[in-house]
């Protein structure tokens, strides 16, 4: 069994609690008013003030001019391909793709789920569910350097979803907790879109935006593209 103790804790990470596993605890998690941290839901409001002054999810800090985000083949490389999580620092990237247990288990598949949360235990009563988001899990992950943002907005300005601005700077390629020769996640990369590419286009498509929805109500869709 995986022990996430033997992944060193970034020096940009060692200031954030830790659950009563050991887990740090990133500054965009939700965290409820009895103080449990849930991991697989991030706080919007969170989200919003580290888009905009950008800022990593994962330490709280000001990012630098290259950036690294992270999702599925088609968020990197389709035109229609964006994301919802902000950038992050390389160290906080990395150490996240090796932890997180989305990220890193093959076994574990679900993202969100906002029913891990009671109604009574949080401030906030909705979350955003993305309609152009794609269910289930990319069979990678591919993290892309870049150096800067286009943002997505609605009539309030609300920040949705974001598109790295291209071209990448780095490209490196996940499966399973590990990172992958370049070559060999292009390939898979590639292969996935060639497979389900027009799927995801028609998604993209679509798409009529962000829906807001009761807490608990259903879980969200995970950014899985």
């Amino acid at each position: 069994m995986f022990d996430f103790k033997t992944v060193e804790i970034p020096a940009r990470m060692r200031h954030l609690p830790k659950d009563r596993r050991g887990y740090p605890i990133p500054v965009n998690v939700l965290v409820d008013k009895t103080g449990k941290p849930h991991f697989t839901i991030n706080d919007d409001e969170k989200r919003q003030v580290h888009l905009r002054k950008k800022q990593c999810p994962i330490c709280g800090g000001a990012l630098l001019r290259g950036r690294w985000t992270v999702g599925g083949p088609a968020s990197a490389f389709m035109e229609g391909g964006a994301y919802i999580d902000p950038p992050m620092h390389y160290e906080c990237y990395r150490y996240a793709m090796q932890v997180c247990p989305y990220l890193a288990l093959p076994s574990f598949t679900k993202r969100i789920d906002a029913g891990t949360v009671k109604r009574e235990d949080v401030e906030k009563h909705r979350i955003f569910i993305d309609n152009t988001v794609l269910e289930g899990r990319p069979p990678l992950f591919v993290a892309v350097m870049h150096l800067g943002e286009e943002y997505q907005t609605d009539v309030f300005g609300t920040i949705h979803r974001f598109k790295p601005k291209r071209p990448y700077r780095n490209i490196e390629y996940w499966q399973d907790g590990k990172e992958l020769p370049a070559a060999e996640g292009k390939a898979l990369a590639d292969a996935y879109l060639a497979e389900k590419g027009q799927s995801m286009l028609d998604t993209i498509k679509a798409g009529k935006g962000p829906t807001i929805v009761p807490l608990a109500s259903k879980p969200a869709k995970a950014q899985v593209g």
